[in-house]
């Protein structure tokens, strides 16, 4: 028995002309006959029909099905010669009509015995909206007991139900989308011969018919609602891509359609509503799974997320397929098969359609279920964030979207957490701002939420709280908290504010995040006091922001004081005094205080391979930077050994592509130019500006940082000209985002003038170096060496144009 594709719900019934519906056969199934033979070679239209032979020589039963508006019934009628009911047969063949119920079962079952003998010759049966798996499941059931039996013949069954044709022993036709170039020429009978559209138009309307899928139902009804409003294709696709609201209700626009029966108006969105309703009849559980799914992403939904939804024998193998198979057999889903995983994908049609059926209180309930169950298997440590993150992190989003409460609050912080470890920073922003004010109409502060801002989400535009009033309110408030013990909800809002405040600093928003690194710190200080953990913890990411800054000594002056607390009370052997040992001796190595910095270094560096172990992040970032400070004082040899072996550990543990890995991928690159291998340095420079642009974007700090990396390897190389062009770039770039006076726009300044030199052009060379020098003076003290630096190649360039004096 050959096998089905699709399903899809037709809510009519039978063609306009001479056929007719049978009331023993029920209002949703019309059987029609003709008597020419199937050429199966020629079935339906273009490449919908399946050539190969029908039948396995006992029956010849075809199934075209797929979902509703899919175009079947019309499929079927267009290969059925004429048609007639039951009754008319009946006549013809001179049955007796019959008058009461029980003499009219024995007219259908007279006529079946007809179609099956000698007499009858060769028909075509057509049984259209066969979609009650009741009435087909067995030869005895209400109506697959009048359908004839044996070889003679062929039966064609119009059906959303897989079951039914697979029960009927059917070969079956999948009846899916149409192709383009058939959508638009329906599309253009629909609207009439008198538009004529221009080039703006004909790309709205093969925006719209892709956005219907190519279904022939949806079609007409878009043509339709255009027609009978007078609405342009480009005004309509503005109104079906403003939000799901505004798509909801215009998909939901009652139409007619003469070429089907159907004895009031419908929608396109309604066309679904009878197989839900069948669904619910059938089999209760499968509609609740697919409440559930209507609340998730429509896309790459993991099968593993569904056995885990938490609802009842969801985690039963058996249950759970003939559940699945149920939505599967309707064509409600596709299956979207993975490398190791099976994901799901729902129709958005369909899942517009169940948002408008449900009513308001089961689908308030679904989207609470679906927030608990994506909550519950979002991953919170950042090893399984890595490899369960990105299968769960689009229905993550979605699910939160409009949540408020603690669940919501939590996941928006592990995304933030996913986000920030992926150096997806704009994105962490967004989520732990979400979470901030989440936290902040809680039941420990009274304010109404202030400070609406709006971010872009993957998927759309969302308006959430947490701006700068709401912020100032929250400090203030807990600053007038009278000196007690901290309720747990303050001390998570002060660490929640503290992550942001790093976040702020990665995108180079420092004003912002110095002022929420001093609030916090402040808030802090007063309620737990100036040694405690999380105390430290803000002065240590405080220090962090004047370091990013180049104000060395402030930052140098904040990271002695908290490295000096925490080795009080923590020990020297703490992870968290590691932390301040590594930050003090990374801003040692800015201001080149080289052999405190690598004394430090190492300290660090042993204590963390001994705590630690040699492959763990921490210990990883600590051989990274023990590298970068021998590369400073060229001791490259044992530099790049430490990068190599940096890199090779972060590519097997965290993957080629994460910001930490990609960073040992730099400086690697670095140290093999500083030794003047430049070939392999190139390699590796546009390897990392690919990925980071890929995966960052082209204007994000660490994307510059390797624009211009790989414009200096082709500097060093004599590529001048590519040298420059990227060089330029960078300086732009850098300028509008970090602002003219930060240090990477100054080396940014810097580079391109030397680059200049290089080439002889002198003028434009001297002047910004003298731009570069005059800026760091004004920000850096004057003995500092980036000064030092820039004072030196502007003599260079003074003496290369004979200006000696």
């Amino acid at each position: 028995m050959d096998h089905v594709t699709q399903v899809r719900p037709d809510i009519h019934g039978s063609y306009s002309g001479n056929s007719g519906k049978s009331n023993m056969i029920g209002s949703n199934n019309t059987i029609k006959i003709t008597n020419m033979l199937p050429d199966m070679t020629n079935f339906g239209a273009g490449n919908r029909g399946d050539t190969s032979e029908v039948g396995d020589g006992v029956h010849n039963r075809i199934a075209p099905h797929g979902l509703g508006g899919s175009g079947k019934t019309q499929i079927a009628l267009e290969y059925v010669y004429q048609c007639a009911s039951f009754r008319e047969i009946g006549q013809r063949i001179r049955i007796p009509l019959a008058r009461a119920a029980v003499e009219e079962v024995e007219l259908l079952r007279s006529i079946r015995r007809w179609f099956e003998g000698p007499n009858s010759g060769d028909r075509i049966l057509v049984i259209d909206n066969a979609d009650n798996d009741a009435d087909f499941v067995g030869i005895n059931s209400p109506i697959a007991k009048f359908i004839p039996q044996g070889a003679r013949g062929t039966v064609i069954f119009t059906t959303r139900s897989r079951l039914v044709a697979s029960r009927q022993g059917c070969k079956m036709i999948e009846v899916g989308k149409m192709e383009e170039e058939d959508a638009q020429e329906l599309f253009s009978k629909r609207v009439g011969s008198g538009y004529i559209f221009g080039e703006g138009e004909k790309k709205a309307i093969r925006m719209i018919l892709a956005s219907l899928h190519h279904l022939p139902l949806a079609i007409i009804g878009a043509a339709a609602f255009m027609t009978e409003t007078e609405t342009s294709p480009s005004a309509y696709w503005t109104i079906l891509r403003e939000s799901d609201v505004q798509a909801k209700r215009l998909l939901s626009q009652e139409f007619c359609d003469i070429q089907r029966e159907v004895d009031e108006p419908e929608s396109i969105l309604g066309t679904y509503f009878t197989t839900f309703n069948r669904i619910s009849q059938q089999m209760p559980r499968a509609m609740q799974l697919l409440r559930l799914i209507s609340c998730l992403d429509r896309h790459n939904i993991p099968e593993e997320l569904l056995r885990q939804s938490g609802l009842e024998e969801m985690d039963d193998s058996v249950e759970f397929r003939r559940v699945i198979g149920k939505l599967l057999g309707f064509s409600l889903l596709a299956i979207v098969k993975g490398e190791e995983k099976t994901f799901y994908e729902l129709h958005r049609l369909v899942q517009l359609s169940l948002q408008v059926y449900l009513p308001t209180k089961e689908l308030k309930q679904a989207r609470v279920a679906a927030l608990k169950m994506v909550s519950r298997l979002f991953p919170q440590e950042e090893s399984e964030q890595r490899s369960v993150g990105p299968i769960y992190i689009q229905h993550a989003l979605v699910v939160s979207k409009d949540s408020t409460g603690r669940i919501a609050e939590e996941l928006c912080f592990r995304m933030g957490q996913y986000f920030q470890a992926k150096g997806s920073n704009e994105n962490a922003e967004i989520q732990f701002r979400r979470c901030i004010a989440l936290r902040g109409k809680g039941k420990d502060y009274e304010w109404d939420n202030e400070g609406q801002g709006s971010f872009r989400l993957p998927g759309g535009e969302a308006q959430i709280g947490g701006g700068t009033n709401m912020m100032v309110k929250i400090f203030q408030n807990l600053l007038g908290i009278p000196t007690r013990p901290m309720s747990q909800s303050c001390a998570d809002m002060l660490k929640h504010m503290n992550i942001l405040a790093v976040v702020l600093k990665d995108r180079g928003k420092y004003d912002e995040s110095e002022t929420m690194h001093r609030r916090a710190l402040e808030s802090q200080e007063k309620l737990l006091g100036p040694d405690d953990p999380d105390t430290l913890t803000s002065t240590n990411n405080l220090a962090a922001v004047p370091q990013a800054q180049g104000k060395y000594d402030e930052s140098e002056t904040m990271h002695r004081r908290a490295l000096e607390s925490r080795e009080k009370i923590l020990g020297p052997d703490h992870p968290a005094t590691l932390t301040s040992t590594n930050n003090l001796a990374a801003v040692l190595r800015a201001q080149g205080k080289y052999d405190e910095s690598e004394a430090l270094h190492r300290r660090e560096w042993g204590w963390s391979k001994k705590i630690l172990g040699p492959d763990h992040p921490s210990t990883l970032t600590s051989t990274n930077n023990l590298a970068l400070v021998l590369g400073t004082q060229g001791k490259y040899d044992e530099s790049e050994i430490l990068h190599r072996r940096t890199l090779e550990s972060r590519e097997k543990i965290l993957g080629p592509d994460h910001p930490a890995t990609l960073t040992s991928t730099n400086n690697l690159a670095a140290v093999l130019r500083a030794q003047g291998k430049y070939d392999e340095s190139e390699t590796l420079h546009r390897r990392t500006l690919e990925r980071r642009e890929k995966i960052l974007g082209p204007d994000h700090p660490s994307t510059l940082n390797s624009t211009n990396n790989l414009a200096l390897v082709l500097g060093a190389q004599g590529k001048y000209d590519e040298s420059e062009t990227l060089h330029r770039r960078t300086l732009e770039r850098r300028e509008k985002i970090l602002g003219p006076d930060h240090p990477s726009t100054l080396n940014s300044l810097s580079n391109l003038a030397l680059v200049l030199q290089d080439q002889g052009k002198y003028d434009e060379s001297e002047t910004l170096h003298r731009r570069e020098l005059e800026r760091s003076d004004k920000i850096l003290v004057p003995d500092h060496p980036p000064t030092l630096i820039s004072t030196n190649n502007l003599a260079l360039v003074l003496g290369a144009q004979r200006k000696y004096n």
